[in-house]
């Protein structure tokens, strides 16, 4: 009966390491294809889709100028920096080639060279900076969102609506808006079905030169969620907020003169939340411990609550204790939802470089 009985035991063991290995393998390729149609491809389509529209209403501006086109305009760059931010976390494929990242969002930008080299240029009358064409050529701070801010929102900015003596700044603005919006509709295409990069990405090979397992395009959007993460918690939120609210530091922060800030974190978040729920991680933290993927959606959730409902200016927001108590509770969360979540998904979706190797704390 010793015979029988320790086959059937070893059986027993080889089909639980069979049902524990299948348990915990993840499915990389729908993972990506998950995330790419149901997180990338309808963020950028409405990047293209806003920028075309900031494009627009510029270019109406500049035609007519007017109070009710400048705030057009305004309402159009609050609407692509929204799109915007919820793409920002993806820095790979189409928007990490020629530079496009950059510039659309030269940031941080700690000692202010964009906007000395914005200054420069206003006050140079600089002709080069007024075609998208000759524009594209020069320094990428020059050529994004962050100086069409400061244009729309700088000093000097209220005389776009008159008319009077802005006609360069005015062509200068809509020169950057064409050029972010070329940029936009460029990765939009590139990530399309018929795109240069999705093939890539959905379909890696052995002889491909980024991609050469399913398993890394796996890793690419694990460093996006967890990046996306660090990139609000560490820069956006931890920069300006300081040591203290006597050192707090606002115009460290994204976005700080045109009051979108927070929206820019939002947009951030909902882009981790997003792939996180939408783009497969959510199965994989489950598999590895259920129930686990809704306290990491809680946290996300609860972030993204405390920052859309934040009224103030950001400059109030972190020297007013009762806000900026929120904000350094919010830092705690994300730090959990990241740890947590990034361990499981390390673990569940076999990633060789460890957990260890993100945690940047």
């Amino acid at each position: 009966m010793i015979g029988p009985m320790r086959s059937i035991l070893l059986a027993a063991i080889l089909l639980s390491a069979s049902l524990s290995s299948a348990h915990a393998e993840a499915d990389h390729a729908a993972i990506a294809r998950d995330a790419l149609t149901q997180v990338i491809r309808p963020g950028y389509d409405a990047s293209a889709a806003t920028s075309s529209v900031l494009k627009d209403k510029t270019d109406a501006l500049c035609a007519a100028p007017s109070v009710a086109a400048f705030e057009a305009v305004r309402d159009a760059f609050a609407a692509t920096v929204e799109s915007w931010s919820r793409v920002e976390i993806f820095r790979f494929g189409p928007v990490n080639r020629d530079h496009r990242y950059e510039s659309v969002f030269f940031w941080p930008d700690p000692k202010g060279i964009g906007m000395r080299q914005v200054r420069r240029a206003l006050f140079e009358k600089d002709e080069t900076v007024l075609q998208p064409e000759t524009l594209a050529k020069k320094s990428v701070a020059l050529q994004g969102l962050p100086a069409l801010e400061y244009l729309l929102y700088g000093e000097g900015a209220e005389a776009l609506a008159a008319g009077e003596d802005a006609a360069f700044r005015c062509r200068f603005a809509a020169s950057i808006a064409a050029n972010v919006a070329n940029i936009a509709e460029s990765v939009k295409q590139d990530w399309s079905a018929s795109g240069a990069f999705t093939k890539e990405f959905l379909e890696p090979g052995p002889n491909d030169p980024l991609y050469r397992a399913p398993k890394d395009v796996t890793l690419e959007l694990f460093k996006a969620f967890t990046g996306g993460i660090e990139l609000v918690r560490d820069q956006k939120l931890g920069k300006p907020l300081g040591e203290s609210a006597e050192r707090a530091r606002p115009r460290l922060a994204a976005f700080w003169r045109s009051g979108l800030s927070f929206s820019n974190m939002t947009g951030n978040l909902q882009a981790v939340r997003a792939l996180f729920a939408k783009g497969g991680f959510a199965g994989v933290v489950a598999s590895q411990s259920p129930g686990v993927e809704d306290s990491v959606l809680f946290d996300l959730t609860h972030a993204i609550g405390v920052l859309g409902a934040i009224d103030q200016p950001l400059a109030e927001a972190v020297r007013d204790s009762a806000t900026r108590g929120k904000l350094i509770a919010l830092r705690v969360a994300l730090k959990s939802a990241r740890d947590t979540a990034g361990k499981l998904i390390a673990e569940g979706a076999d990633l060789s470089f460890g957990f260890n190797a993100m945690d940047g704390d």
